[in-house]
């Protein structure tokens, strides 16, 4: 069969598109291959069409328990949002499937650190716009991130997750900007509340941390209720929107905030100034 004389440059022509959308960084892990950390690892996938030298704004999210990095990258509640939003998505795998959270000693806080520094030498990362979420323990453990970093990151996204005893927690990290999402019929994690059942308890830790004291902005944001609180440093105010569901990452929250998130403009497109409670 002869071949079209067309053919040649019609496959020249496709070259450049097929490397844009390899996700393998130049020695070769991303996508479906784990790049390797030591003994541990971490999956990696920047956003389809990517140029392959644009810098990359990076969300790095922390697997729920018993999960791996790898189903990260399969959820297309996480994975369409940074795909949408031009962020490399990486997504550590904890030990045992599970994080070190519960004390300021984690080990998980120098890992995740190894991880970005890893990640920034494969591909050309924005260190000046890496968000950080996490579901579940996974959230838990974006906290103590948030708890030692602080403003080392450009926000951080807890989803159905917190830290408990938050009274007695020190963060050294000092002030941070939240983004906390959390189901209020949530059983598994449940919201903590404070005296009367107030909802906000949820994040006195950085409404301490932040100094945010100033009274909450409220609005309604589709099926979530959210307060914002100010903070003395600019772009550091506390968020916490709540929703009447349970255990899980709601279907477009990601979506929802990530986009003005990158652009470091307001997440929901301003609150107004009105709209106080408290």
């Amino acid at each position: 069969m002869k071949v079209p004389a067309v053919l040649p440059a019609i496959l020249l022509a496709l070259a450049p598109l097929a490397a844009a959308a390899d996700p393998a960084s130049p020695d070769g892990c991303g996508g479906e291959t784990p790049c390797s950390l030591g003994a541990r690892a971490y999956r990696a996938a920047p956003p389809p069409g990517w140029d392959g030298a644009a810098p990359l704004p990076v969300l790095i999210h922390f697997h729920g328990w018993g999960r791996t990095g790898a189903q990260v990258l399969r959820n297309r509640r996480i994975a369409d949002a940074a795909a949408e939003n031009g962020l490399l998505l990486i997504a550590p795998d904890g030990l045992g499937k599970s994080w070190s959270f519960w004390g300021s000693d984690s080990r998980d806080v120098d890992f995740t650190l190894e991880v970005i520094a890893d990640a920034a030498r494969r591909w050309p990362a924005d260190r000046a716009r890496v968000f950080v979420s996490g579901f579940s323990y996974g959230a838990a453990m974006a906290w103590r991130l948030a708890c030692a970093s602080g403003p080392d990151f450009a926000a951080y996204i807890p989803i159905a997750g917190t830290l408990w005893r938050q009274e007695s927690i020190d963060c050294p990290g000092g002030p941070a900007r939240i983004v906390a999402v959390h189901g209020l019929r949530d059983t598994v994690m449940d919201l903590p509340t404070g005296p009367g059942g107030e909802t906000g308890f949820a994040v006195s830790l950085w409404r301490r941390v932040n100094a945010s004291l100033e009274p909450a902005h409220a609005s309604a944001e589709g099926i979530y209720d959210c307060r914002s609180w100010p903070a003395p440093p600019p772009g550091r105010e506390v968020t916490l929107c709540l929703h009447d569901g349970g255990h899980s990452i709601p279907k477009d929250w990601l979506a929802r905030v990530l986009p003005g998130l990158v652009t470091g403009g307001p997440v929901f497109g301003g609150i107004p100034e009105d709209a106080r409670v408290e």
